[in-house]
């Protein structure tokens, strides 16, 4: 499940968290006329977060893949409803870690005479 903010630098205000692209330009678009007469206001951002809150945009290449999956691996169902985060998580560092190991597996193979 994707989520997104709405930041505005004038006010220092930041949206709900936001389900779909649709919310999200509604809730910017309402903030605007409410409280900027429609204006954009300069710096303003908007964009995906992860489940922490922490902006997409702004974490390195393998931090936003781990975050990726780890929410991906988060939104599967657990019955027990028990450790949601933490095994996501760690499943997502497993996930990167295979696919590195495969990957250098591979090269290595194949440079071989």
């Amino acid at each position: 499940m994707r989520r997104y903010l709405y930041r505005c630098p004038v006010c220092r205000t930041t949206s709900p968290v936001c389900r779909s692209r649709a919310e999200l330009k509604a809730e910017s678009a309402g903030h605007r006329a409410a409280l900027h007469g429609g204006h954009y206001p300069d710096d303003e951002v908007h964009g995906e977060v992860d489940r922490r809150g922490r902006w997409y945009a702004d974490l390195s290449f393998i931090a936003a893949v781990q975050a990726r999956l780890a929410d991906a691996y988060a939104d599967i169902p657990d019955p027990t409803g028990m450790g949601r985060r933490l095994w996501a998580d760690a499943l997502s560092w497993l996930t990167l870690t295979a696919t590195a190991a495969a990957a250098l597996w591979c090269t290595t193979t194949a440079l071989q005479p």
